[in-house]
């Protein structure tokens, strides 16, 4: 005989699932302008460009942007490649996009980037390389970035590289070295915190998604949370999960502005 096991939370709420989770379905995301924007940027860049630049600070949702477009990607045409951008110096980019396209890299770094060339110009779907954290790529790794997208004497796209990173990253593409990086990208988007009708936006869509139809953070609750989180998705999530938690030990229907808590609290 099988048993349901209760969850206080979800069964005093109603909700399906907990609201304000990282682990959710792409096509389940908030589509904010800027999720919208660089979704769109990317969709149409990988048609034609070398690189293409996101920007944000932490918790900005350029994850979420990023899980959103390469679940969107026809994978008939496009192979997606996601990378961490952790220390990777500039013999290890080739290995392991080499890797990710089922090919076994040669040891020497040398013999690797003539695999990697020959590899990728001989693709039947056109790879995408999407590096996330892009700011901490050793520079060899960054500066190695445009030798890597050159094709038949930089007359053919064949891998569009997608770099992913918090503000710093664009302010180091602008260091002199990296000039002749900077200088292909053509389209970049940067993410903001939400205003405040989005952030009001983006908290009643999570208790949608979660499965409760009715609102559960007053209007002065939401303009709280905008206030205190500036509009950054993550810190949303966070003042909301935890508010919903203290809310339901008291029993409380509705959250007011009152009873949100906050990282200090």
């Amino acid at each position: 005989m099988s048993t349901v096991v209760q969850h206080p939370i979800k069964d005093f709420y109603g909700f399906s699932r907990m609201p304000f989770d990282k682990d959710f379905a792409a096509q389940n995301a908030f589509r904010s302008p800027c999720l919208a924007d660089a979704v769109a940027m990317c969709a149409l860049g990988v048609e034609s460009e070398d690189i293409l630049l996101l920007t944000g600070a932490i918790g900005s949702g350029k994850s979420v942007a990023v899980r959103s477009f390469m679940d969107a990607l026809d994978q008939n045409r496009f192979t997606p490649v996601y990378l961490r951008g952790h220390s990777l110096g500039a013999n290890d980019l080739p290995k392991l996009i080499l890797q990710a396209l089922l090919v076994e890299p040669p040891w020497n770094p040398a013999k690797a980037r003539t695999t990697y060339f020959k590899t990728v110009a001989e693709a039947a779907r056109k790879p995408i390389i999407v590096i996330d954290d892009a700011q901490d790529l050793k520079e060899s790794a960054l500066l190695s970035v445009k030798g890597l997208v050159n094709f038949d004497s930089d007359s053919k796209n064949k891998i569009t590289f997608i770099l992913c990173g918090q503000p710093e990253l664009k302010d180091i593409l602008r260091y002199t070295r990296f000039a002749a990086l900077y200088q292909r990208i053509r389209l970049w988007c940067e993410f903001t915190g939400f205003s405040l009708p989005d952030t009001c936006a983006y908290i009643d869509h999570q208790l949608t998604v979660a499965g409760r139809p009715s609102p559960l953070f007053s209007d002065n609750a939401k303009a709280e949370i905008h206030r205190r989180s500036l509009g950054f998705p993550r810190r949303i999530n966070r003042i909301c999960i935890r508010s919903i938690f203290e809310a339901a030990a008291r029993k409380l229907n509705i959250i007011d502005d009152g009873d949100v808590l906050y990282d200090s609290d």
